[in-house]
């Protein structure tokens, strides 16, 4: 979508007339938030407010399956991009550990040789991998082979890579990132799923997976609320339906996961919020080192660089200071977890459908929360 004038024009038009299921925010905030969604035309939500000792407040709002299952503060979303910044922590806390060396070169990891064809000398790593620099787009041949297990070897002979060699430009990439999660399982030697239920997930009580056959509970659709679907974009049942692939190391195969597919409550995923935004659960450095700037998103978004795994946040119009964490949209669903550091508070938005429209790559429904939570203090 171009025209982000005429669509936002067009979403006026639409129903707007969803409460809140269950909430714990004083009431000036519980109508705020309720506007906003309604505003932005949200056919469902969940969304937590949280701090270095916790979670301060839960919303639940609309729908998780149409025509109408209510949210709750426990219903499990596909998270999309949101899964980058996830899988950045697992990342981060293997270097740690002294399991994973960002900056070597992959190829050291993986039985493949993974090569831009105008650097064949340039080592790619996982930092390049990470911060969308390694040369790697989303070609047709990967949109194409989604859901079809198209083997890695097979994707890098193809349009996989850019017209720049590395580390010259940025450039947004699902595949690129994906391949980072089958560069640390190789690296592990153990499969994605399981390296980060031991990793990640385990340390620090958060139920989540990269898997939707193994959610617990309601697992929310995506809707596309213009134009709107008669079916979801992203259908639970069918998705959770599928065979489950076995739990061995397999890069050729798992690069479909690290890129966008966790499934998390609102609650858990500000418990991994919390984890990226005071030491704990990784040390200063690391936490640094995840949102040192990279690269900025240039033309596409002028308030927005990119960390590891992570956006860089600078909008006076939000917040003084950046903010941190990650943006998450696919199949119609808009997402993301954001923190300031200083203040030491945070926020973590899942969402059934929602308008699409953006300010460069930051949705309206992303920035009316975050400015609404941020603006003053």
């Amino acid at each position: 979508m171009k025209n982000w004038g005429l669509y936002r024009f067009i979403l006026n038009f639409l129903p707007a007339n969803r409460k809140m299921n269950v909430s714990d925010l004083p009431k000036s905030d519980v109508r705020a938030v309720e506007n906003a969604l309604n505003k932005y035309r949200c056919l469902g939500a969940s969304l937590c407010l949280f701090d270095q000792t916790g979670i301060t407040g839960t919303v639940a709002f609309g729908v998780s399956h149409l025509p109408g299952t209510p949210t709750t503060a426990q219903t499990v979303y596909r998270a999309a991009s949101v899964s980058k910044f996830v899988t950045a922590l697992g990342a981060m806390k293997l270097k740690e550990q002294g399991r994973l060396d960002l900056d070597a070169d992959v190829n050291e990891y993986v039985p493949l040789r993974i090569r831009h064809p105008k650097a064949p000398d340039t080592p790619i790593t996982l930092r390049m991998l990470m911060t969308h620099t390694a040369g790697i787009h989303d070609g047709v041949d990967y949109n194409d082979g989604i859901g079809k297990n198209v083997p890695l070897s097979v994707l890098l002979q193809g349009d996989s890579f850019t017209d720049h060699p590395p580390k010259t430009k940025w450039e947004y990439s699902n595949f690129g990132f994906g391949i980072a999660g089958a560069v640390m399982e190789a690296a592990a030697g153990t499969d994605f799923e399981t390296l980060m239920q031991e990793t990640v997930f385990r340390p620090l009580g958060v139920t989540a997976t990269y898997y939707p056959q193994k959610v617990q509970g309601d697992l929310a659709d995506a809707v596309r609320i213009l134009p709107r679907s008669k079916t979801p974009n992203f259908n639970a049942a069918e998705r959770r339906a599928r065979p489950l692939t076995p739990e061995e190391v397999n890069p050729e195969t798992h690069y479909n996961l690290a890129h966008g597919s966790l499934c998390v409550s609102a609650p858990e995923l500000a418990k991994l919020g919390k984890a990226g935004m005071k030491p704990g659960f990784l040390t200063e450095e690391s936490l640094e080192e995840m949102r040192r700037e990279i690269a900025p998103f240039g033309e596409r978004a002028h308030n927005l660089s990119q960390g590891i795994g992570t956006f860089v946040l600078n909008e006076p119009g939000i917040c003084e200071r950046p903010l941190y964490g990650h943006q998450g949209m696919a199949y119609g669903a808009v997402h993301g977890v954001f923190f300031d550091p200083d203040s030491e508070r945070g926020v973590a938005l899942l969402t059934t459908g929602a308008s699409e429209a953006r300010r460069g790559v930051l949705a309206d429904l992303n920035f009316s929360i975050l400015k609404l939570l941020w603006q003053g203090s």
